[in-house]
């Protein structure tokens, strides 16, 4: 009876270790941010930014800057960033509550298929808006340039806007756009292309630090599952972190990773815009609107 039962155990185990490898993995909702969003108080400042991204860091300009949906109300702009595209916007009149010059503001993870990732979200317990399109003028006329999906009720909680978009092509050829490709593809060529001549040796946005509350935490949980010592990694990056605090400033500091730590420490002497702060290398806040930007190898 004893060894009929131990057989009996041993098959169990046996079929049940083998489920288990072969079960597949879900598979992540998203892998990447498309676009990492800042808010400035006014059309001056976005422009200021956007000349320090322009002609000191040397970024590859996605589209210089002009009145988004050509009513006067969101005035836009956007740079290369290696593995993201970097947005400043200001809005007319300013939004309510932001009393500081600059806010990481927005996250827009990138989406294959809105309509797939739609329902990703829904089956992870997240609330979330409809997809929608999202059109600008250009020549003017409207243009759709990609599909978004809004979850309001976790940026309410992590005190950052967070989306997901769903890029079309027919966007990659509107006016403002400074490097201009047929497809996608094409324009990312060419974007990583003009990014090699950036004189920091930036090669991508590498990590996204968080600082928010517990409830904050259980939805980004729900959103890409349990953190490993606070962090997320998505697979083209950047590194999702967080530290978790009743402030809840939402994105708290960002980190850009370059080529050669020397040379970009080098560099940002030359501009005088070299900073240390908490031990670590980071770009002079008075030249990036209060920002806390790291710089890491």
């Amino acid at each position: 009876m004893t060894r009929t039962f131990i057989s009996l155990v041993i098959i169990v185990l046996f079929f049940s270790c083998n489920q288990a490898l072969n079960k597949s993995p879900a598979k992540p909702i998203t892998n990447s941010i498309s676009i990492f969003e800042i808010y400035l108080e006014d059309s001056v400042k976005v422009n200021h930014f956007s000349s320090f991204l322009r002609d000191t860091l040397k970024l590859p300009v996605e589209w210089e800057p002009f009145d988004i949906f050509g009513n006067d109300v969101v005035y836009d702009a956007a740079f290369h960033l290696g593995n993201t595209t970097l947005e400043l916007l200001s809005v007319s009149p300013p939004m309510v509550g932001i009393n500081k010059e600059a806010k990481y503001n927005r996250i827009l993870f990138h989406s294959e298929n809105i309509d797939s990732t739609s329902i990703a979200i829904s089956n992870a317990g997240i609330n979330h808006g409809s997809p929608f399109d999202f059109k600008i003028i250009s020549k003017d006329s409207q243009v759709t340039i990609g599909k978004q999906i809004n979850l309001d009720s976790m940026s309410k909680r992590s005190n950052v806007n967070i989306a997901f978009w769903q890029y079309l092509d027919p966007g990659y050829n509107f006016a403002h756009r400074t490097i201009k490709g047929q497809t996608k593809q094409k324009l990312d060529a060419k974007l990583k292309a003009a990014m090699k001549s950036n004189p920091l040796g930036i090669v991508g946005l590498k990590e996204v630090h968080l600082l928010i509350n517990q409830s904050a935490i259980n939805d980004w949980r729900k959103l890409f599952g349990d953190d490993a010592a606070n962090k997320w990694v998505l697979e083209n990056g950047p590194i999702i972190s967080y530290t978790l605090s009743d402030e809840n400033i939402g994105v708290d500091w960002i980190t850009l990773v370059v080529q050669n730590l020397d040379k970009a420490k080098e560099f940002l002497s030359q501009k005088n815009i070299l900073s240390t702060q908490n031990q670590r290398l980071a770009i002079n806040q008075s030249a990036i609107n209060g920002l806390k930007i790291y710089i890491e190898e």
